[in-house]
Protein backbone atom coordinates (compact mmCIF):
# COMPACT_ATOMS: atom_id res chain seq x y z
CA UNK A 1 0.00 0.00 0.00
CA UNK A 2 1.14 3.75 -0.79
CA UNK A 3 2.72 5.48 2.35
CA UNK A 4 0.46 8.59 3.76
CA UNK A 5 3.84 10.44 3.08
CA UNK A 6 5.45 11.93 0.55
CA UNK A 7 9.72 12.48 0.46
CA UNK A 8 10.38 15.45 -1.11
CA UNK A 9 14.12 16.15 -2.45
CA UNK A 10 15.21 20.11 -1.39
CA UNK A 11 17.64 21.64 -2.72
CA UNK A 12 19.80 24.20 0.31
CA UNK A 13 18.27 27.45 -0.75
CA UNK A 14 14.89 25.73 -1.25
CA UNK A 15 15.20 24.95 2.46
CA UNK A 16 16.11 28.17 3.29
CA UNK A 17 13.01 29.87 1.15
CA UNK A 18 10.92 27.48 3.15
CA UNK A 19 12.21 28.23 6.50
CA UNK A 20 12.51 32.07 5.97
CA UNK A 21 8.92 31.85 4.67
CA UNK A 22 7.57 29.70 7.42
CA UNK A 23 8.61 31.33 10.15
CA UNK A 24 6.49 34.78 8.83
CA UNK A 25 3.74 32.31 8.09
CA UNK A 26 3.92 30.94 11.50
CA UNK A 27 2.78 34.30 13.15
CA UNK A 28 -0.33 34.30 11.06
CA UNK A 29 -1.66 31.15 12.80
CA UNK A 30 -3.97 30.87 15.85
CA UNK A 31 -2.73 28.95 18.76
CA UNK A 32 -4.28 25.62 17.88
CA UNK A 33 -2.68 26.31 14.35
CA UNK A 34 0.42 27.27 15.37
CA UNK A 35 0.97 23.73 16.96
CA UNK A 36 0.09 22.00 13.81
CA UNK A 37 2.23 24.10 11.79
CA UNK A 38 4.75 24.04 13.92
CA UNK A 39 5.53 19.95 13.41
CA UNK A 40 5.65 20.61 9.97
CA UNK A 41 8.20 24.07 10.56
CA UNK A 42 9.91 21.59 12.51
CA UNK A 43 10.20 18.48 10.07
CA UNK A 44 11.35 21.46 7.69
CA UNK A 45 14.18 22.81 10.27
CA UNK A 46 15.85 19.16 10.95
CA UNK A 47 15.85 18.03 7.41
CA UNK A 48 18.56 17.37 5.59
CA UNK A 49 18.39 17.21 2.21
CA UNK A 50 14.82 15.62 1.94
CA UNK A 51 11.73 15.15 4.04
CA UNK A 52 8.48 13.46 4.55
CA UNK A 53 5.45 15.06 4.81
CA UNK A 54 1.80 14.53 4.48
CA UNK A 55 -0.99 16.39 2.98
CA UNK A 56 -1.88 18.85 5.36
CA UNK A 57 1.83 19.75 5.64
CA UNK A 58 2.41 20.44 2.15
CA UNK A 59 -0.29 22.68 2.47
CA UNK A 60 1.47 24.58 4.75
CA UNK A 61 4.37 25.26 2.66
CA UNK A 62 2.28 26.16 0.00
CA UNK A 63 0.73 28.86 2.08
CA UNK A 64 3.33 29.97 3.64
CA UNK A 65 5.58 30.74 -0.24
CA UNK A 66 2.60 32.54 -0.66
CA UNK A 67 2.46 34.27 1.80
CA UNK A 68 6.39 35.49 1.11
CA UNK A 69 5.49 35.86 -2.47
CA UNK A 70 3.02 38.18 -1.47
CA UNK A 71 5.12 40.06 1.11
CA UNK A 72 8.66 40.56 -1.29
CA UNK A 73 5.66 41.76 -4.25
CA UNK A 74 4.27 44.47 -1.61
CA UNK A 75 7.89 45.42 -1.20
CA UNK A 76 8.68 45.68 -4.91
CA UNK A 77 11.21 42.88 -4.83
CA UNK A 78 9.58 41.48 -8.15
CA UNK A 79 11.22 38.79 -8.91
CA UNK A 80 12.06 36.90 -5.26
CA UNK A 81 8.49 37.20 -5.17
CA UNK A 82 8.03 35.31 -8.77
CA UNK A 83 10.68 32.59 -7.25
CA UNK A 84 8.46 32.22 -3.74
CA UNK A 85 5.17 31.80 -6.28
CA UNK A 86 6.58 29.53 -8.27
CA UNK A 87 8.06 27.58 -5.77
CA UNK A 88 4.98 27.40 -4.03
CA UNK A 89 3.07 26.40 -7.22
CA UNK A 90 5.22 23.22 -7.61
CA UNK A 91 4.90 22.39 -4.26
CA UNK A 92 1.14 22.43 -5.00
CA UNK A 93 1.39 20.43 -7.91
CA UNK A 94 2.99 18.04 -5.43
CA UNK A 95 0.73 17.92 -3.34
CA UNK A 96 -1.99 17.54 -5.63
CA UNK A 97 -0.05 14.72 -7.63
CA UNK A 98 0.49 12.93 -4.00
CA UNK A 99 -3.07 12.93 -3.04
CA UNK A 100 -4.54 11.70 -6.49
CA UNK A 101 -1.62 9.11 -6.37
CA UNK A 102 -2.93 8.21 -2.88
CA UNK A 103 -6.14 8.33 -2.82
CA UNK A 104 -6.46 5.88 -6.09
CA UNK A 105 -4.19 3.84 -4.12
CA UNK A 106 -6.93 3.49 -1.40
CA UNK A 107 -9.49 2.91 -3.41
CA UNK A 108 -7.48 0.25 -5.27
CA UNK A 109 -7.42 -1.78 -1.74
CA UNK A 110 -10.87 -1.12 -0.97
CA UNK A 111 -11.96 -2.52 -4.14
CA UNK A 112 -9.70 -5.30 -3.48
CA UNK A 113 -11.27 -5.68 0.18
CA UNK A 114 -14.63 -5.72 -1.09
CA UNK A 115 -13.88 -8.55 -4.05
CA UNK A 116 -12.26 -10.30 -1.17
CA UNK A 117 -15.38 -10.66 1.27
CA UNK A 118 -17.76 -11.08 -2.51
CA UNK A 119 -16.31 -14.45 -2.90
CA UNK A 120 -16.14 -16.15 0.85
Amino acid sequence: MNNSKETIKFTNFQKDMLIISMRNFRNTKDRMGQKLFDIAFEKVQKMDNQVDLDGMEMIYITQSLRFQSKKFSQDGKKEISNLYRRFGDEMEQTRKDFQNNFLTEVQKNKKTASAGTLTA
